[in-house]
């Protein structure tokens, strides 16, 4: 613990002097626009803290606003940036949709409604219960798309003494867990990365001219999530052409002790479904209702409208009360005594994310006042052809979370720069600004999936009852193939002017194939 405060004050004290350095010498030289940006990855890599890299990135960014005067420069991060980064429908909207489904999550955990559906997927007398259970876990992790962190929590916790019981590598749960928690998080349009995604894409259009809301762009950019997208599809070739390679081959062979046997959920399936979809279907329906009018008939255009309005955090936090209201009206009244605890709980587990979330408005309203993305779109201007910004993106943010382990600080980090400088970059060709943000969220799960300092690594880890260096061997190569087709494929295929939907086609054949050459001459596994 001594040698981390040694290691903060001493990184401190060298920030502090090259910014004012910076400022006094090199004010306006491509050091000075890229510096905050190279404190934050700094301190990030060194304390292995989000926030604290986040934060002193804009300080450093401060000082060099200020001439150097730290000062001025604490005054300006407060009151310039940091308390005006929390007004506005859709900051507060965040805030408060953020601590309300963490609430909810847990609610239904505690109510024992996932456990009842593993149950439930997994039935009594399964033909082949190694291949019900691996496709259970896939199903349940879609099933919980709402956090990414939980979800592989829950489902580790779930699926390892049912894994050990059926024979399964707890090292394959693992993968299973991981791959699917943060790959449907970040595509789902509820869920507790939905607030912050959103007003990352805001900040960043902000001002620009862009007639598609940030919600819209978000839609927009799912088919070209790629990484995220060919993840989850390698998940479901692995278990249906049970394919193991790499170390995965010999974590199958090397049995973990049988658990004891598990306890049967009593609770209902409902507890866990009901609250999902009214969850679902309340934020749809107030998207509709909240600025259509004439309500009927429903129309296309009056549903795309609707999306692209203003009624995002309005819709996200009345919707997610409603959510909320009914997992506690379906929570066991047998466990009614933990009830408080677990909303409680469930809200305090989110402010961690959400000091990442405000630190990151912070950080992007200080670059934004440095001009740090029109100087990096007028040095990346015709060093290579726009169209390939996108995979250019991919590969910075798939570094950076690798080497950080956090997928919201690499969003946090690389939203304020990519979209501005691909809007500097190319004004008249806005139509891969989609395909730049499904690059950033790309880049940032490839951390989660496979960095051995990720906080979603670990739990899935921990939850399926191996060590985090396991996981992060035994994932590494899925992690990898899957980022290696999502920019060779898509990203590159993207730049050569094809459609999304192909690229998902082609990308999706290339990996069945890959699949079906490597388990051609496998022995058909028992069926226990």
């Amino acid at each position: 613990m001594n040698h981390v405060r040694r290691s903060g004050v001493a990184l401190l004290a060298s920030i502090l002097l090259v910014s004012s350095l910076i400022s006094a010498f090199a004010s306006g030289s491509a050091l000075a626009f890229v510096w905050p940006a190279v404190v934050a990855l700094a301190t990030i890599l060194l304390l292995r803290q989000a926030v604290l890299g986040l934060v002193a990135g804009s300080f450093a960014g401060c000082v060099l606003l200020t001439d150097g005067h730290w000062g001025n420069a604490t005054l300006a991060l407060v009151q310039d940036h940091f308390f005006p980064s929390m007004q506005g429908p859709w900051r507060v909207g965040a805030i408060l949709f953020t601590l309300i489904l963490g609430a909810f999550t847990v609610v239904i955990e505690r109510g024992g409604g996932f456990e009842s559906v593993a149950n439930k997927l997994l039935g009594k007398h399964a033909a082949d219960p190694r291949r019900r259970l691996e496709t259970a876990t896939g199903l349940l992790g879609v099933l919980c798309f709402f956090d990414g962190l939980a979800n592989s929590l829950l489902l580790g916790r779930i699926t390892r003494p049912l894994a050990d019981r059926i024979g399964v590598a707890r090292a394959k749960m693992a993968y299973l867990v991981d791959s699917t928690s943060s790959s449907i998080a970040c595509i789902a349009f509820i869920s507790t990365w939905i607030a912050t995604q959103l007003s990352l894409i805001q900040q960043s259009i902000d001002g620009r001219g862009i007639s598609e809301s940030a919600y819209a762009l978000f839609f927009q950019s799912i088919p070209q999530n790629f990484y995220c997208l060919f993840t989850l599809i390698l998940a479901a070739l692995v278990v249906w052409r049970r394919w193991d390679f790499g170390p995965m081959k010999k974590a199958k062979s090397t049995p973990h002790e049988t658990s004891s046997e598990v306890a049967d959920s009593t609770s209902s399936i409902w507890i866990a479904l009901a609250p999902i979809i009214i969850l679902s279907i309340s934020i749809v329906s107030l998207f509709y209702l909240w600025e259509t009018r004439p309500l009927w008939p429903v129309t296309s255009d009056k549903l795309s409208t609707a999306f692209s309005g203003n009624a995002g955090p309005y819709a996200l936090t009345l919707g997610s009360v409603i959510g909320l209201l009914a997992a506690c009206f379906f929570f066991p009244r047998k466990r009614q005594p933990e009830l408080a605890t677990a909303v409680s709980e469930g809200a305090a587990s989110m402010l961690g994310p959400l000091l990442i979330l405000v630190s990151a408005w912070t950080f992007g309203s200080i670059l934004g006042e440095l001009g740090t993305a029109k100087w990096l779109a007028s040095s990346m201007s015709g060093a290579f052809p726009v169209d390939y910004f996108p995979a250019a993106i991919f590969i910075t943010g798939a570094a950076i979370s690798f080497l950080t382990g956090s997928s919201w600080g690499t969003m946090a980090l690389l939203m304020p720069l990519a979209l501005p400088a691909y809007l500097d970059l190319a004004p008249d060709q806005p139509v891969l600004l989609s395909a730049v943000i499904g690059a950033v969220f790309s880049g940032a799960v490839f951390g989660d999936h496979c960095s051995p300092f990720s906080d979603t690594t670990i739990v899935s880890a921990f939850a399926c009852g191996i060590t985090a260096q396991e996981h992060v061997v035994t994932q590494l190569p899925y992690a990898l193939l899957a980022a290696a087709v999502a920019l060779g494929v898509g990203f590159c295929g993207l730049a050569l002017g094809l459609p999304a939907w192909l690229l998902l086609g082609i990308g999706t054949l290339l990996l069945g194939g890959l699949a079906s050459a490597a388990t051609r001459h496998k022995p058909k596994p028992d069926s226990d």
